[in-house]
């Protein structure tokens, strides 16, 4: 991780293009064997982490997207330890269409009577769903210092149906609903779907591309403080 951090340094004062750099060099900066700065920028390029292409001054250095992802969730963590705890986890997204399961998933028995019990609603038959901006990605791994409200997997005979994290959350300062986090998800990191007790496009006259902000009371998992 240490190398990714030298090379986000010099990739973030180098422009679009990447950072120009040389094993030499890069050693150098870590305190370590030019031969380990070499096999640091195999590692990580075979994890994808970072883009190499060879240039006449030395190789031209890309962080890739799996590793700005990780270096995201390493800023959240020390962000965390360093800076004030904050009272809310506050993340805002663009609206977009989604594969049309909410309805389905939302509306099944096993999940509706959880969500009624714990939530204190009875949810309207369908998510919204936010593609966060990259501010709001690099501060989603906070969620995992809110300890969640988990709704139970069930079976209906038919088919199994898995787990899903809750948080509550406040939609657009207007409405209290929550945020679902499925154990098993086909969406990636970037999306987070909402629930509320109405539609919340009709709601609040949202429409696809519109920004929306999602505030969630942070609190600290009691189990994380401790390890």
């Amino acid at each position: 991780m240490m190398a990714l951090l030298r090379l986000a340094d010099l990739s973030a004062k180098s422009g679009a293009e990447g950072a120009l750099v040389t094993t030499r060099e890069l050693a150098r900066l870590m305190g370590i064997s030019q031969q380990s700065a070499s096999r640091y920028l195999i590692e990580l390029e075979g994890l994808g982490l970072i883009h190499r292409s060879r240039a006449p001054e030395g190789e031209r250095i890309r962080i890739a997207e799996e590793g700005s992802r990780r270096l995201a969730e390493l800023y959240a963590i020390l962000r965390g330890f360093f800076e004030r705890p904050e009272a809310e986890l506050s993340l805002e997204g663009r609206i977009f269409t989604g594969l049309g399961e909410g309805a389905y998933y939302v509306s099944q028995e096993g999940y509706r009577r959880q969500f009624v019990e714990k939530l204190g609603f009875d949810p309207y038959p369908g998510t919204l769903n936010l593609r966060l901006d990259p501010k709001s990605r690099s501060r989603r791994p906070l969620l995992d210092r809110i300890d969640p409200i988990i709704i139970e997997g069930f079976a209906n005979g038919s088919r199994c149906f898995g787990p899903v994290k809750c948080f509550r959350a406040k939609v657009a300062d207007r409405i209290e609903g929550a945020v679902l986090v499925a154990m098993r998800s086909h969406y990636g990191d970037d999306v987070i779907e909402l629930i509320a007790p109405v539609g919340l496009r009709e709601a609040l006259g949202l429409r696809d591309g519109q920004t929306v902000r999602v505030r969630i009371p942070l609190a600290p998992n009691p189990q994380r403080s401790s390890a």
